[in-house]
């Protein structure tokens, strides 16, 4: 009976380190009147759906409070909280696995937030990590062996983001610095419920 118990846990525990995700470094900019900026650091999450071809920028904006300091008072007012960037990134796309190799490309996509959907063109400099295992022919691509960065700027008030007018004028840059890659497998899905199951058009 011992013997089944520990099996059933170590089972259970493989299982949660498999939808275990990787949190990316990134800070949110906000500028009013393109001055008058804030920097916030916390984490966003990156996705890719192999099958789809499809990589995804999650961010949570209510991670990026700080409680108290009414300096973020610019996120206790944004009426939705999760963004998305969306866009098609084929695997042949990846820089061949090698140490030290990088490449940069543009990525047609779209943002989604407050329920709208808008396009947005994104430079990304993709970065093999250092002693970058090269995969054996026939073996699973090794997206965790590549890293990110890229900012996406928006403007709040195309998405009527805000409930006050004070923000109007308010723009935002997201940056993620050395992001790392979430493969999406079956049963993830629902880290991406917002967006994943809708068409962009």
């Amino acid at each position: 009976m011992k013997y089944l118990l520990a099996v059933c846990l170590f089972l259970i525990s493989v299982n949660g380190r498999s939808q275990e995700t990787f949190a990316s470094n990134t800070s949110v900019e906000s500028c009013n009147d393109q001055k008058d900026c804030l920097t916030v650091d916390h984490f966003s999450n990156l996705f890719y759906d192999e099958s789809r071809g499809e990589f995804y920028l999650k961010v949570d904006f209510s991670r990026f409070k700080t409680e108290g300091d009414t300096t973020d008072n610019w996120l206790n007012d944004m009426v939705d909280s999760l963004f998305y960037f969306k866009a098609i990134f084929q695997k042949e796309d990846f820089p061949e696995l090698s140490n030290q190799n990088a490449k940069t490309l543009k990525l047609n996509g779209r943002i989604f937030y407050n329920n709208i959907w808008k396009d947005q063109s994104v430079e990304v400099t993709i970065f093999t990590a250092d002693n970058a295992v090269v995969p054996n022919p026939g073996t699973n691509f090794r997206y965790d062996s590549y890293k990110m960065t890229f900012n996406v700027p928006f403007t709040p008030k195309d998405f009527k983001a805000y409930r006050k007018l004070y923000y109007n004028n308010q723009t935002i840059n997201i940056t993620v610095t050395m992001g790392r890659i979430n493969l999406l497998k079956p049963g993830m899905e629902f880290n991406l419920k917002e967006v994943y199951y809708q068409s962009t058009r």
